[in-house]
């Protein structure tokens, strides 16, 4: 019996799908709830695509964060350049880089090619590909650095990591080890739609190394390493249900993936809004974006870019802010549990106990302040009247294609809930004083703006006209409801100018220049920006 849920080509994409491809990256399969099982499964047909291509233009900075990282080492290993010929070639690029971007590429390159190799492996240019026939045609291969001994016996793919090395999935890393056991060298596609040129020539290859190297801190960590037999039953035991499950994908999970999803222009699954920014229409890259995403933009526009480049970030969070994440946390926690259970102060932490554990650990006496937060929490816990909750999802993450500013716009809720058919989005502020007497919870919190449009727009489906959104500021004395009713046109027009103030000047800029400030001390990519020293000075002068 067929798989319902099997990718096959949508009626709006064109192409030949018997050509498969498969690296680590290409997908994490239908078990990793973060990703899209449907849009990796097109993403390993290289000669699908839409029927109709895109119009849309290109962003001007480039936004592939290893991508000059290995432009520079390619320079280096395979033509013999200088270190210091090979960076300067990155400020020459096509595609210019930021500066902060081209800060971060520069310490990469001198941190990997600083590295000791007591092996003495030597760089290699060809890929490793094994291609298979079995009425698809079959190609595995990886990416990543590739070394080999003087013998060609031993093959070492060393993965790069933005920050620190980390652990990968045991089906990525046995689609290494196999690529690098029994791949023949092969050159890059001169087109992705067509298969890797191979270059027959007998293996010796008789061991394998599978190494990750994080290019933040010079961290290292050992993957797989055994023998080309070992290489085999490693894949055999993790690696080809990997790739079914990639090739196979699943059921459509819309998220941050969307924005370079191949599928993504006919895509049924993901709500179409113009507007829903609140900005005119214009033919600009397409984008994904958060409130978190704007909340950057406004501080510094280069914080914004260089986090959306996954930079290694420095003491991102104060421990006010961790506070507010271990609390939020142990009440997604509670929430979850089957029933739509009431909170209880007998599910809250035990007095002297410091609860808060790993990321978000904070001193005894934040924590302290935390479990008074939460036991506020548990008289105005939303499940006390669980008998009018029809579904609830807590942290659910919901995605609308803004098709007016081309805009992706990730939306995560703490709490979304639906009585009598009208969804009730709810959001929870750990604060340890009261909102200034005439300070508007929109202008304060734009997330809240957001839920008001889209809850108005009746973008998350349901009824809109009894839709609500609520805002629970949890002190540690007291709790205090907030409800906005997003069917109240004033409070509909004051939420798009909110969206409008931050959204407009981020999806009008291409530059992303830094702002320096007293924030450049609390940033956590400052150490990537030339600019940050000013507004560190700056800071200091005015403290």
């Amino acid at each position: 019996m067929a798989d319902a849920t099997a990718w096959r080509k949508p009626r709006w994409m064109t192409g030949d799908e018997s050509l498969v491809r498969v690296g680590p990256g290409t997908g994490a399969g239908v078990d990793d709830a973060h990703t899209c099982p449907s849009r990796d499964a097109a993403k390993a047909r290289p000669a699908v695509r839409a029927g109709v291509a895109s119009r849309l233009p290109q962003e001007r900075l480039e936004d592939f964060t290893l991508g000059p990282v290995c432009e520079a080492l390619d320079l280096m290993e395979f033509d013999g350049a200088p270190l210091e010929r090979a960076l300067s070639a990155l400020a020459h690029r096509r595609r210019p880089l930021h500066p902060g971007h081209l800060a971060y590429a520069e310490h990469a390159v001198r941190l990997y090619t600083g590295r000791r190799d007591p092996r003495g492996l030597a760089p290699v240019r060809p890929y490793w590909v094994v291609r298979k026939d079995n009425g698809r045609r079959w190609e595995l291969y990886a990416w990543w650095r590739r070394y080999q001994s003087a013998d060609g016996r031993l093959r070492e793919y060393r993965r790069l990591r933005h920050a620190d090395a980390r652990v990968s999935a045991p089906g990525e890393t046995a689609v290494a080890a196999y690529a690098a056991a029994f791949g023949v060298n092969a050159s890059w596609p001169r087109r992705w739609q067509q298969e890797f040129p191979l270059h027959r020539a007998p293996s010796r290859v008789t061991h394998v190394r599978i190494v990750e190297v994080g290019l933040g801190d010079g961290s290292e960590s050992v993957q797989f390493e055994g023998t080309v037999a070992e290489a085999k039953a490693y894949y055999e035991r993790h690696g080809d249900a990997h790739v079914r499950s990639v090739v196979n994908g699943g059921t459509t999970r819309p998220g941050s993936a969307c924005v370079d999803c191949k599928q993504f222009t006919g895509c049924d699954t993901v709500h179409r809004s113009p507007g829903v920014l609140a900005l005119p229409s214009r033919r600009l890259p397409l984008r994904k974006v958060s409130v978190s995403d704007l909340r950057y933009h406004a501080v510094c526009p280069a914080q914004g870019f260089l986090r959306s480049l996954h930079l290694p970030k420095s003491d991102e969070y104060s421990d006010a802010a961790k506070l507010g994440q271990a609390v939020h946390a142990w009440i997604e926690k509670v929430h979850r549990r089957d029933g739509w259970l009431p909170c209880t102060a007998a599910d809250m932490p035990a007095e002297g106990e410091n609860w808060t554990r790993g990321r978000w650990q904070v001193p005894d006496e934040e924590a302290e302040l935390g479990r008074r937060m939460l036991l506020q929490h548990v008289a105005a816990c939303p499940f006390q009247d669980s008998g009018l909750i029809e579904q609830a999802e807590c942290e659910p993450l919901r995605v609308v294609h803004d098709t007016a500013a081309q805009a992706v716009v990730i939306a995560k809720p703490d709490l979304l809930y639906r009585e009598d058919g009208s969804w009730v989005w709810r959001e929870l502020k750990t604060t340890r004083k009261a909102l200034r007497q005439g300070t508007d919870p929109l202008d304060a919190y734009p997330q809240l703006a957001l839920a008001v449009v889209l809850l108005g727009r009746g973008a998350l489906g349901g009824d809109p006209s009894g839709s609500r959104v609520e805002v629970e500021f949890l002190r540690p004395n007291d709790s205090t409801p907030y409800v906005i009713d997003p069917t109240d046109p004033q409070r509909v027009a004051k939420a798009e100018a909110v969206l409008q103030q931050h959204a407009g000047p981020w999806r009008e800029d291409d530059q992303w220049e830094a702002r320096p400030g007293r924030h450049c001390q609390w940033c956590p990519v400052s150490r990537w920006c030339t600019s940050a020293a000013s507004g560190e000075k700056a800071g200091e002068e005015k403290g």
